[in-house]
């Protein structure tokens, strides 16, 4: 129980910091950086998970929250908001971040499944971590950066490259 109050805990104070730094230095690399970090620390995670020490799975979970998820969970509503125009901004906010979500609703299916196929261990599970990192990573690479984008203007009914 302390565990998931600490990690929610760090979630709620690091929304507000991690909003303020995406408005200073943009919410791309911000992305980038959760998804990077992810990605490196999916084994690692692992590892501390593999412990089986109360101590070592809260800390998990806390750096996992607060370096890999709330960067993105943060900046997720400015970014959508920016990246698509006014015209379409909820139909592209929706179909990509909840197609994403429906697909991802299987992920607790999928990681069962993988830790029978590696004999109770993690690893395949950070390899599959690593596998949709590296999507999101291409994703956010090929995105634009729309911190200084007006999201009042008038637009057209295309997302914006």
């Amino acid at each position: 129980m302390t565990g998931v109050f600490t990690f929610t805990t760090a979630m709620i104070i690091l929304q507000p910091v991690y909003g303020a730094l995406s408005d200073r230095i943009g919410r791309k690399p911000l992305n980038l950086f959760s998804v990077s970090f992810t990605a490196l620390f999916a084994f690692p995670f692992f590892a501390l998970l593999s412990t089986e020490q109360p101590v070592l799975i809260w800390l998990a979970m806390v750096i996992a929250a607060g370096l890999g998820l709330a960067p993105m969970i943060a900046v997720q509503p400015a970014f959508y908001a920016e990246l698509f125009g006014a015209r379409v901004r909820y139909t592209g906010f929706a179909a990509s971040r909840e197609i994403g979500a429906a697909i991802g609703g299987f992920s607790p299916l999928v990681a069962s499944a993988l830790v029978i196929q590696a004999g109770g261990t993690g690893w395949l599970v950070a390899a599959w971590m690593i596998a949709t990192a590296l999507v999101s990573l291409a994703a956010f690479i090929h995105s634009s950066e729309g911190k200084n984008t007006d999201i009042a203007a008038p637009d057209t009914d295309t997302a914006r490259p």
